[in-house]
């Protein structure tokens, strides 16, 4: 395959009706695709929304049977790309798998990865995690302004570039080779 993760945005800006998440057959078909596809990572966004879908796999973790391949990302903003305020969260249940691996999301670009991701770093130590991640879409989007007056918003690779050499310039990871 050519991906390796897949990311549950179950949230009503997406058209999810989020008050069944949890229930029974929702969950069944949920951890039967999970448990189909062992090689795939599913990426669970993790906000008051999709509080019906993470609680119940929370006590599927209590329970020692939640699935291998499931991670959560913290993202408050629900994909809106608005900025967390008051810290990013440390529950350590949210350390999910043997790869004590989280995200975080919400308004992060250029102007503040650097400072989020030092913020993840802490947040990822202190709720027991060995590493995170950073998920970003509307930050590093730019809207073009086309001759005829139309706009058209593009995923903008100058944006993530930027990025990676801020984050690589804090010192918190090596540069990546061909970038």
């Amino acid at each position: 395959w050519g991906f390796r993760r897949v990311q549950v945005n179950a949230t009503a800006v997406n058209g999810v009706f989020t008050e069944k998440l949890g229930e029974g057959s929702t969950m069944e078909s949920f951890l039967r695709t999970m448990g189909a596809h062992p090689k795939l990572e599913f990426i669970v966004q993790k906000n008051d929304e999709t509080e019906p879908l993470w609680s119940a796999l929370l006590l599927l973790k209590n329970g020692g049977k939640i699935p291998k391949n499931i991670v959560f990302l913290h993202d408050e903003s629900k994909g809106t790309g608005k900025e967390v305020t008051g810290g990013l969260p440390t529950d350590p249940q949210f350390i999910a798998t043997k790869r004590k691996s989280v995200g975080f999301a919400g308004g992060i670009r250029p102007s503040n990865v650097k400072a989020v991701a030092e913020s993840a770093m802490r947040a990822c130590a202190a709720s027991g995690g060995n590493s995170f991640w950073i998920d970003m879409e509307s930050g590093i989007r730019t809207t073009l302004l086309h001759p005829d007056g139309t706009k058209e918003d593009v995923f903008d690779l100058a944006k993530c570039y930027n990025c990676i050499d801020l984050v690589c310039e804090s010192g918190m990871m090596e540069h990546p080779s061909g970038l």
